[in-house]
């Protein structure tokens, strides 16, 4: 495998073709990232330095190199750590000002907000938008204040809908772009089905995860207006289970010129928004070996929605991670499919 080493400007370094260990994780709603291990040779240390980026061509992705660790081992060799993000971390550098009140699809918002805070205002240097895929999920939101990176990570989990920024060396520049995977599990009768399992021989050390703790399925969406006057919401996604209740501070949602309806489809997204980050954190964790049948980038890949079955349990879910880790010229694949532990991310003001 040859990784190709780039400047932040994106001209040529050099090529690194011999390494003991490269971690390369890949993530569907926020970027995903990597760990080099290389000798520390005098090339290899004037090509990873930090801000440069390291480039596969056979993956969508590049990653921004962040951190150089030196350090030498007993034997008296020297060894180069390289870790850093994807190229969509570059939006982790711009706030969300001035403020954004917006209804439409998720993929516009998206572009809107990467756009008005990251290329026609303050740009990032070579950072385009890609081309639109015109995917239907719908949103509606207010927003000011704002890290532009956790306001898309909250809108790409409430769609459900990834976005990346690529590398596109041939013109010299980054692209933002959403993307979806495609519906791969055994019910379905569209797409050629995907199944981990014990019978197809395609999964080492599986693991299973569910934990409902903070789980909460109904939410009370309350703001107040200058006369005091309270709005509350109500955002019921309890589909006949148990009602676990959310209260949801919405008072830097302003109504200003917006209609009742628009105001309260405002405060309903909101609602959804919390409610998708205190989902129940259910997955599905395994290596997977590649079979004929089943073989990773090509029957299946990050995003897709496959089936996993072990325990006498079946989970139909998106893959939402995907390590790769190469050491020792032994490659494991370890796709993670579910909903992992939530964080803590709203569409509202980060102060």
């Amino acid at each position: 495998m040859e990784l190709y080493i780039y400047s932040e400007t994106l001209e040529q370094q050099g090529v690194i073709d011999s390494f003991s260990s490269l971690r390369w994780r890949r993530r569907f709603f926020e970027p995903g990232e990597f760990e080099l291990h290389v000798p520390a040779t005098q090339e290899n240390l004037f090509l990873l330095r930090a801000g440069n980026v390291l480039h596969r061509l056979d993956r969508q992705e590049a990653g921004i190199i962040e951190s150089v660790k030196i350090s030498e081992s007993r034997d008296g060799g020297s060894e180069i750590e390289a870790s850093g993000r994807m190229g969509s971390s570059l939006l982790d550098q711009r706030i969300i000002l001035p403020a954004i009140s917006f209804s439409g699809t998720v993929e516009d918002a998206m572009r809107k907000l990467v756009s008005e805070n990251a290329i026609a205002a303050r740009p990032i240097p070579f950072l385009t938008l890609g081309a639109q895929q015109s995917f239907p999920s719908s949103c509606s939101f207010q927003v000011s204040g704002k890290n532009v990176l956790s306001a898309l990570k909250a809108l790409s989990k409430s769609a459900p809908l990834g976005f990346r920024v690529r590398l596109d060396i041939p013109d010299q520049k980054w692209v933002f772009e959403a993307y979806d995977g495609k519906d791969h599990t055994v019910g379905q009768l569209d797409n050629p089905y995907v199944l981990f399992s014990d019978g197809f021989g395609n999964i080492r050390e599986p693991g299973y995860t569910l934990d409902t703790t903070g789980y909460r399925n109904f939410a009370y969406v309350v703001t107040e207006s200058d006369d005091a006057v309270r709005t509350v919401v109500e955002v019921d996604q309890t589909g006949g289970e148990t009602r676990r209740e959310l209260w949801v501070d919405a008072g830097d949602i302003q109504k200003g010129d917006l209609t009742d309806d628009e105001y309260r489809t405002q405060l309903m997204q909101r609602g959804l928004v919390q409610l998708a980050e205190t989902a129940k954190a259910e997955s599905f964790e395994a290596a997977a070996v590649n079979t004929e049948n089943f073989q990773y980038l090509t029957d299946w890949d990050l995003g897709d929605i496959v089936s996993f079955e072990k325990w006498e349990l079946r989970l139909d879910q998106r893959i939402t991670e995907v390590e790769e880790v190469y050491e020792n010229g032994v490659e494991t694949i370890t796709p993670v499919c579910g909903t992992p532990l939530p964080e803590t991310l709203n569409l509202g003001s980060d102060t």
